[in-house]
């Protein structure tokens, strides 16, 4: 039989607890938990009821055990049933501290029996969240120091035994399998965190239509060009590429058509540019192109390997035709970003004026 059939078959056990949570979702691991106590508990109080009737012979001990085992099986019927998170974790932190207190009690200090409080805390904050489990926990833990000054000097002493043995171990256990649960659950709402992160920088620069930079972006990004050009003494080229006569296609073949058009023409420009140029949407039916490094005959050349592009290519199922004016200005000493991008769209309109399907430059400031 293989692990996978193993895990198979585990997951179809009747402890498993059927949720519509995500992984990213606190609740699946408040879930994950619950699941995994109530497992531990079953087992647990159902072989101490054995064992302490059979090999030990603690009979109060066999009588709370049972206690706890009805309980725990109790609580698992109804989370299956209803699933009722907060619920379920009241019930089952409550099952928990109630037997740990009465185990304290019966058990007057044998068999290590303290070591099963350092449980509480851990179970509490997980399964109730700070405020309520930091009362339950303050609650808890200052009872049982109370109780310990106050019945501990009429106890008798104990040596370390097998069932000494058997707490320290499961304790231990339970503790590192609740720690390893905790540290995965916050691991991987981190890591979801990162990458929602990452999504909602991403989706901040992008134009949701042709997935190219927006507007926004592309202010910021020509400022930190500008500023770096100047610098270091580099030529830098910007250029605004305007679809010819837009408004008609739109009209002619309806908006969605005209959306797929413009995805089509984003890919395009991203194939007729360069890793170090800058492309984004710049609005509308606008794009504009940073171009670090690049003299004016540059930017044309750009400029004009573009143009044929996009005239060569038929856009869509509909097997559309598409030019492009274009306005291309170099920066100059006394250039500001307002200014190079005014110089450009001079250049723009001069091609508009000129027909369309051509590439002017910005008169300099120079």
């Amino acid at each position: 039989m293989s692990w996978q059939t193993v895990r198979t078959l585990f997951d179809k056990g009747w402890w498993v607890i059927h949720h519509p949570f995500e992984r990213q979702d606190p609740r699946y691991w408040r879930v994950q938990l619950m699941q995994s106590l109530l497992l531990i508990l079953q087992v647990y109080s159902g072989a101490f009821v054995l064992l302490n009737l059979t090999l030990f012979g603690y009979f109060d001990m066999a009588i709370a055990n049972l206690c706890v085992f009805a309980a725990i099986l109790a609580i698992q019927v109804d989370l299956r049933k209803n699933l009722n998170l907060d619920r379920s974790a009241i019930a089952l932190t409550g099952t928990i501290v109630v037997f740990l207190g009465i185990y304290l009690a019966i058990a007057q200090g044998r068999n290590y029996s303290f070591i099963w409080l350092s449980l509480v805390p851990t179970i509490s904050f997980f399964l109730l969240g700070i405020r309520r489990g930091l009362y339950v926990s303050v609650l808890f833990l200052t009872a049982s120091i109370v109780f310990i000054v106050v019945f501990s000097p009429v106890w008798p002493s104990y040596e370390l035994n097998i069932p000494s043995y058997f707490n320290i171990a499961l304790s231990l256990f339970a503790l590192l399998t609740i720690s390893r649960h905790y540290e995965k659950s916050r691991t991987e709402a981190f890591a979801f965190l990162a990458k929602r992160n990452q999504e909602l920088e991403i989706l901040a620069v992008t134009d949701p239509l042709t997935q190219l930079f927006n507007r926004s972006h592309l202010d910021a990004m020509l400022e930190i060009e500008l500023q770096r050009a100047k610098r270091d003494n580099a030529d830098l080229s910007v250029l605004i590429i305007d679809a010819d006569q837009f408004k008609m296609l739109n009209d002619s073949y309806g908006h969605l058509v005209g959306d797929e058009v413009l995805v089509e023409l984003s890919s395009l420009l991203q194939s007729c540019t360069r890793a170090t140029d800058v492309l984004g949407r710049w609005g509308g039916e606008e794009f504009l192109i940073i171009a670090p490094k690049t003299d004016e005959d540059g930017a044309v050349e750009l400029a004009e390997k573009i143009r044929v592009a996009v005239g060569r290519h038929r856009f869509t199922d509909e097997d559309l035709h598409l030019t492009l004016s274009i306005g291309s200005a170099t920066l100059s000493p006394t250039d500001t970003q307002i200014s190079i991008i005014q110089r450009a769209d001079d250049g723009l309109y001069q091609a508009k004026h000129d027909g369309r399907n051509c590439t002017r430059l910005g008169k300099s400031t120079a």
